[in-house]
C-alpha cells in the first residue's frame, strides 16, 4: 500500500520551495566566495532546502507506516493529517519578526526575536530554554555575519 505521508508532503514542499528560491536567486549577481553577490546566499539556501526535501522524500519512501502515522485516539474522527498550528504560527511569526526587526531594530533584536519565537513553536521548550537558545544563536550570528562576513545590517538601529 503506497500512502502519502506527511514526510512526502513536507519533502515535496521543501523541494519546490528550494527550487523556487534557486531560480529567483540566480536573477541576482552570484559573485564569488570572496565577493558574494546578492544572489549567492539565497541560491545556497535554496540548494540546501532542495537537498533536504530530496532526503526527506527518499526516507519517506522507506517508511513502514506504523502507529506514528496514526492520529491520537481522541482525534480519530478527524480526516486527514493533524496540523500543528502552534508550530506553523511560530515559524511564520519568526520570519515576520526578523523582517520587521531587521529593518527597524538591527541584527541583534531581529535574530533574538526570530529564534525565540521559532523555539516557542516546540511545546517541549520553556521560555527559559527558548531565551537561552536565542541568546546563543544571536551571539553566533553576530560573530559570523557581522564580524566574519561584514554583513551590512547594523547590530542595533532604530528606524521608524
Amino acid at each position: 500500500m503506497n500512502r502519502m505521508t506527511k514526510d512526502h508532503v513536507g519533502g515535496a514542499l521543501l523541494l519546490v520551495a528550494g527550487v523556487a528560491v534557486v531560480v529567483a536567486g540566480t536573477g541576482y549577481g552570484m559573485g564569488t566566495l570572496r565577493q558574494m553577490g546578492s544572489g549567492f546566499f539565497p541560491v545556497v539556501l535554496g540548494v540546501l532546502l532542495a537537498v533536504t526535501g530530496v532526503a526527506l522524500l527518499s526516507s519517506a519512501g522507506r517508511a513502514t507506516g506504523g502507529a506514528a502515522d496514526e492520529p491520537p485516539a481522541e482525534m480519530a474522527h478527524l480526516a486527514g493529517p493533524v496540523v500543528q498550528w502552534r508550530g506553523w504560527l511560530c515559524i511564520v511569526g519568526a520570519a515576520l519578526a526578523f523582517v520587521v526587526l531587521g529593518g527597524h531594530g538591527g541584527l541583534v533584536p531581529a535574530s533574538f526575536a526570530s529564534v525565540f519565537i521559532a523555539a516557542m513553536g516546540d511545546r517541549a521548550n520553556t521560555v527559559r530554554s527558548a531565551a537561552a537558545l536565542a541568546a546563543g544563536l544571536t551571539v553566533a550570528g553576530v560573530i559570523v555575519f557581522h564580524y566574519g562576513l561584514h554583513l551590512l545590517l547594523p547590530l542595533f538601529t532604530w528606524q521608524s
